[in-house]
């Protein structure tokens, strides 16, 4: 039986065995506290942006009719908003008053979400207690302020490498454990491989583009130098940490990745789309992301099953192992007219079989206990992401986040494109960073 089979074959196992425990502690299949076909004529729109992929947009409509299915009063309606364009559409939205009933938040805009009041401050109490306990510890802290779960941390979105672990076994190549080593690995895996005097298989790829995508990249990249974003004191005084040897030193290397002889040409025009299909292709055999990389890579070439793997990120010389937890979920708005149902469809959107069923269709992994620890034991593939964790940390709210992730793509994006040097760059980038901070303290 082939690779693809075998894993289809226990997908369907797990989730048949899954289904079976959750019918037996309640018969709809999933934790519902809430008399839902009581609840009278209920629509709700649903704004999540992964309905606009190819892998996630299919899978969460099905999700959708499954649920107006069980419950033949309820009617949701799907709004497509890409996660790039998230924070401005809810900006939008908000200024409207023309919020979703339940949308897309992530811990870079949960602070604006919390300061404006669009979502709900009894999140927790309508998700309930049972729920709330199958759900990571850290994913919770991750979406919480003040006391306050601003969003159900649905994705778990914790960063690693993924890399072709057949190239790594058929060359004797150890996990590099610095960025010096994984400089090294990338210049061995960089060649030509066809004999036509030109290179066709670079060892990384780094994405460069000016969005949140590849900001938040570097952002996980800076911490593995020492250098955080923001620290957040016990009075709540923020301070940047772009004014460092550490961000300087993280800007000088993540440019070298992106721009030297192991990378693909156009460091900044490859976004996360770009970077998994030259995965996918062949043409690069390392790149940064969360679980989800996966879903491109093999959506794209399903001969690449069984030829990934993932590793912990590396780190700078003298830097113990780290890496970032974020994670992207749902809340609900404060004008929703009826919550307990919007709560409802949440619960079972993330139930364990839809959350083993979500992997499947997409690699990213959720945020369910019992879901990863299936997940894992039955992929090695995820080994590194579940390693990863083991370090994760996450950043403190700070409703500026988006606009110091934008510094910082303007630096290597001037340095790369306008000829601007290093020390110029980053004492724009240091400017800047001030400005933001200031004008939120």
């Amino acid at each position: 039986m082939n690779t693809k089979k075998l894993v289809s074959l226990v997908l369907a196992l797990m989730l048949a065995l899954f289904a079976f425990a959750a019918m037996a502690e309640n018969d709809k299949g999933y934790l519902s506290t809430f008399d839902v076909a009581s609840a009278g004529d209920v629509t709700l729109d649903v704004m999540i942006t992964s309905l606009g992929d190819s892998d996630g947009g299919p899978y969460l409509r099905g999700v959708m009719d499954a649920y107006m299915a069980m419950y033949p009063n309820v009617k949701l309606n799907p709004v497509e908003c890409s996660m790039n364009q998230l924070y401005t559409t809810l900006i939008t939205q908000a200024t409207a008053g023309t919020l979703p009933d339940i949308f897309t938040m992530s811990e870079a805009y949960y602070a604006n979400c919390y300061e404006m009041g669009m979502g709900v401050t009894n999140l927790d109490e309508l998700l309930g207690e049972e729920y709330m306990s199958q759900l990571l510890p850290i994913a919770i802290e991750n979406a919480t302020i003040d006391g306050t779960l601003v969003y159900m941390p649905w994705q778990n979105n914790t960063t690693a490498v993924v890399y072709r672990k057949d190239h790594f076994e058929a060359e004797g190549i150890e996990i590099p454990k610095t960025w010096d080593e994984y400089l090294a690995v990338a210049k061995q895996l960089t060649k030509d491989t066809d004999g036509d005097g030109r290179i066709d298989q670079f060892g990384a790829v780094v994405s460069g583009t000016r969005n949140d995508s590849a900001e938040s990249r570097f952002q996980t990249f800076a911490l593995t130098y020492g250098m955080d974003f923001v620290t957040v004191d016990e009075k709540g005084n923020v301070s940047s940490g772009f004014d460092t040897e550490a961000f300087k030193n993280a800007m000088a290397m993540y440019v070298e990745l992106g721009t030297g002889e192991t990378a693909p040409a156009g460091f900044v025009e490859t976004g996360y789309a770009e970077a998994y299909n030259m995965i996918a292709a062949g043409t690069a055999c390392m790149y940064w992301s969360a679980s989800n990389v996966l879903g491109g890579i093999y959506t794209g070439n399903p001969d690449m099953m069984g030829k990934m793997g993932s590793f912990a990120l590396p780190t700078a010389e003298g830097i113990a192992p780290v890496t970032s937890f974020s994670s992207v979920g749902m809340t609900i708005s404060e004008s929703c007219k009826n919550k307990e149902v919007a709560a409802d469809f949440l619960k079972y959107m993330t139930s364990d079989a839809n959350s083993v069923a979500w992997n499947e269709a997409t690699r990213r992994l959720p945020v369910v206990k019992t879901a990863i620890e299936a997940i894992v034991a039955n992929d090695e593939t995820y080994a590194g992401f579940q390693a990863a964790g083991e370090t994760a940390v996450i950043y403190p709210a700070f409703a500026g986040l988006a606009e110091l992730r934008d510094t910082v793509a303007e630096c290597w994006q001037t340095i790369v494109s306008e000829g601007v040097s290093l020390d110029d760059a980053v004492a724009a980038a240091v400017a800047r960073a001030a400005e933001v901070v200031e004008s939120y303290q």
